[in-house]
């Protein structure tokens, strides 16, 4: 099982060969990354995914370009039109590290889409985000969200997985995907007596043995609907990083 989902990682399936109707849609100064087709709504008609990444001889510039991926749906009249735009979606080209470019994938399925993720070095790691159609609000929703890390070394004793699932996730649209919860990222200070760190952010999991107590500080890397992602450094400069719950925490101002 381990095998084939590391494997999976691997299998770059990039379609760089564009067709006419979809050529109008790539912006100036860009060029295909992955364009990918398929029933992305539900209505039986034939709808793409297009993905791009700047010229090449055109990034003069030391910032790592977006990569847009925009979403294109077959109308009535038979052609395509771009309806969603999400420039924060897509991992950049040094974003996996040593490993080199991160984007692996992109499916169409099940009325959404699923986009794959994997970088690092010794340590690697993979995220795999699932979108899902929803027609009473016209919208793709983010709906699970997976994360896999390992060493490189030694895969079967050191993999773990998250899970994040859509009642955690809460309400993010694929306009909203990497513009909210910025601001509450940052310090935070512990509340509680004592709050446990959980491998998974799932109400009724079990929690690690380890915890952090009341006035301790902690990095908030992500919000969730329960739970907290954040890091720890202890007096004697040791990292622990995990979930928490968020009602046992609040924000440093």
């Amino acid at each position: 099982m381990l095998a084939f989902a590391l494997a999976a990682f691997r299998a770059h399936a990039q379609n760089t060969l564009l067709p006419p109707e979809a050529k109008p849609f790539v912006l100036k100064g860009y060029e295909t990354l992955d364009y990918i087709t398929g029933d992305i709504n539900g209505d039986k008609r034939p709808d793409a995914i297009l993905i791009l990444k700047v010229l090449e001889e055109s990034n003069n510039t030391s910032d790592e370009p977006k990569r847009p991926l925009i979403i294109l749906t077959r109308q009535d009249n038979g052609k395509l039109k771009s309806v969603k735009r999400n420039d924060d979606l897509v991992l950049c080209r040094q974003c996996g590290g040593v490993y080199g470019d991160p984007y692996e994938n992109t499916t169409i399925g099940g009325n959404g889409f699923t986009l794959e993720f994997y970088g690092g070095s010794s340590w690697r790691w993979g995220y795999t985000y699932r979108f899902s159609w929803q027609a009473a609000k016209k919208n793709w929703f983010l709906v699970n969200e997976k994360q896999i890390s390992f060493q490189a070394g030694d895969p079967e004793s050191t993999t773990k997985e998250v899970q994040i699932k859509a009642a955690e996730l809460g309400e993010i649209s694929i306009d909203d995907y990497g513009k909210i919860g910025a601001g509450d990222y940052g310090i935070w200070n512990v509340t509680a007596a004592k709050t446990y760190f959980y491998d998974n952010p799932q109400l009724g999991s079990k929690p690690r043995k380890g915890y952090l107590l009341k006035g301790d500080k902690v990095n908030v890397i992500r919000l969730l609907t329960n739970f907290a992602e954040v890091s720890f450094e202890n007096s004697k400069n040791q990292y622990s990083s995990g979930y928490v719950l968020k009602k046992d925490l609040v924000k440093d101002h």
